[in-house]
């Protein structure tokens, strides 16, 4: 049985089969979950919900992860950032990771998405800055 979690995640990714998957686990172990395709949706959905944590794809078409970060920790520096991304190469990737606790490797197991969602939600935030 899961146990009870207060927070609500925002998952931001543009492949719809990932989104769908991380907010099953997130909702199976308790969590709420709010979906987003990209950047500009999801600040229209921080509109509508309050949460906690963003979990964010960090190469996305239109506004990625990075702005979406950057805009985040001007107009909504309490809400807490982490990154997900398959994309090991990218230079924008290997600026994210020299912050392990923010970042979370595709593929990712269940474990993995599990221990790194409560270590972002627990650890002190400070914001991005």
């Amino acid at each position: 049985m899961p146990t009870y979690r207060k927070e609500t995640i925002l998952v931001v990714d543009d492949a719809e089969a990932i989104r769908k998957m991380v907010c099953a686990v997130l909702s199976q172990n308790g969590y709420s979950c709010v979906e987003a395709s990209n950047g500009h949706e999801a600040l229209l959905r921080l509109n509508d919900e309050v949460v906690q944590l963003v979990l964010t794809d960090v190469v996305m078409p239109g506004m990625g992860g990075p702005e979406l970060a950057s805009r985040l920790a001007r107009e909504r520096p309490e809400v807490r950032i982490m990154f997900m991304s398959g994309y090991s190469e990218d230079p924008v990737v290997h600026t994210v990771q020299r912050v392990p606790t923010l970042f979370l490797e595709k593929p990712f197991t269940t474990g993995a998405l599990m221990s790194k969602i409560r270590q972002a939600l627990d650890e002190p935030w400070e914001g991005l800055a």
